[in-house]
């Protein structure tokens, strides 16, 4: 308990996002892979690994710190940005050397981030459109899925494997979610203005180095019987649905009636926005079935209650966001309520129906 408060309060969100998932596959009173089979879904092995990793963490963010200090006293010749890399890259270095888990996802998130600040300064030098930003970080979520099943290889990477696949599938499902709502769409529009991303060849580059190594990682994954086939094609459709967005031309989601609508104002959406609230409602919702059956097939109880969780959330926002409008506000809040019971007790069922057949066919393995 002390460490998660100390997680929660030194890290922040990024804190909160470790305990929910030190805890997702339950408590472990043993973290032995010979004794526990679910031992990787523990963040630590125990509380003195715990702590450590604590301290080790809390060093990485020292250096950050001390070569920025560094750097201003110099005049600064190094842009923060560099400095970003520099300390990620030590960082993920450290984070394998060590086997710590709270370094490594700090140092994936710092080094998307450094990606991310790099493009973004790329765009406003060429009024370049931002959709070229949104399917390089997508490129990368979807990388971090295909390595986190390339790490399930070794055991000693399993955890690993798992905050690969936790930030891909989060980034991934949050971006779908996004997406599939009205001011999701109209981003979608705002994103389709400026210039194409050929404009900058450093864009351009990167772009096409994270799509050949995507491309490569899910094809590797899946040669070693580590993706599964329908997983494959998750992963190709989602590519394919992000490059596009950084290849669209400007879109116009809303339609124009005597004046300018945009997602803030909430104007009825075009036909190019219905079609667009089409793909992405339909991705969310079978990317969610996806991670269940997924979970299914592989007997990991973690992806089934992750799963059944994000789609009990996108049921519930859905309903507020269909009907919140044009219903009654009493009968919206009496059919929320029956909404909320009824969805709750089907999908509770259902998770506990896989769960325990999952635990029945763990059992019938032999030791």
């Amino acid at each position: 308990m002390l460490v998660d408060l100390l997680l929660i309060v030194l890290l922040g969100p990024i804190g909160i996002i470790i305990v929910i998932f030190r805890h997702l596959g339950g408590k472990k009173k043993k973290t032995n892979p010979k004794e526990d089979k679910d031992w990787y879904l523990s963040f630590a092995l125990s509380k003195e690994d715990a702590v450590s990793q604590l301290f080790f963490l809390l060093s990485f963010f020292f250096l950050g710190v001390t070569l920025l200090a560094f750097n201003r006293d110099f005049g600064d010749p190094l842009s923060w940005r560099a400095i970003l890399l520099i300390t990620s890259a030590v960082g993920l270095i450290g984070a394998y050397y060590l086997k710590t888990i709270y370094t490594l996802v700090f140092s994936l998130v710092g080094l998307t981030g450094w990606w991310a600040a790099q493009a973004a300064q790329w765009i406003d030098g060429k009024a370049i459109k931002t959709s070229a930003l949104f399917a390089g970080l997508s490129f990368l979520a979807l990388l971090f899925y295909s390595l986190g099943h390339l790490h399930e290889k070794e055991m000693k990477y399993k955890r690993f494997a798992l905050v690969y696949l936790m930030l891909g599938i989060i980034t991934v499902t949050g971006a779908l979610f996004f997406f599939s709502t009205k001011p999701g769409i109209g981003m979608i529009g705002e994103m389709t203005k400026g210039a194409s991303f050929f404009s900058s060849w450093q864009l351009t580059l990167s772009l096409f180095i994270f799509l050949v190594s995507l491309v490569s990682a899910t094809l590797y994954s899946a040669a070693q019987k580590l993706l599964s086939f329908f997983e494959l094609l998750t992963v190709f459709a989602l590519t394919c649905l992000f490059g596009i967005a950084a290849l669209l031309p400007e879109q116009s989601m809303f339609v124009q009636a005597g004046r300018s609508y945009d997602f803030y104002s909430g104007g009825e959406l075009s036909n190019t926005g219905v079609c667009w609230a089409l793909v992405y409602n339909f991705a969310i919702f079978f990317e969610l079935l996806g991670l269940i059956f997924s979970g299914y097939v592989r007997r990991e109880t973690w992806l089934i209650n992750l799963g059944a969780l994000f789609l009990f959330l996108l049921i519930i926002v859905k309903y507020f966001d269909w009907f919140f409008t044009s219903l009654d506000k009493s009968i919206f809040f009496i059919g929320a309520g029956i909404l909320l019971f009824v969805v709750g007790w089907f999908m509770e069922r259902g998770r506990r129906y896989m769960i325990s057949n999952i635990e029945a066919r763990k059992q019938q393995i032999p030791q």
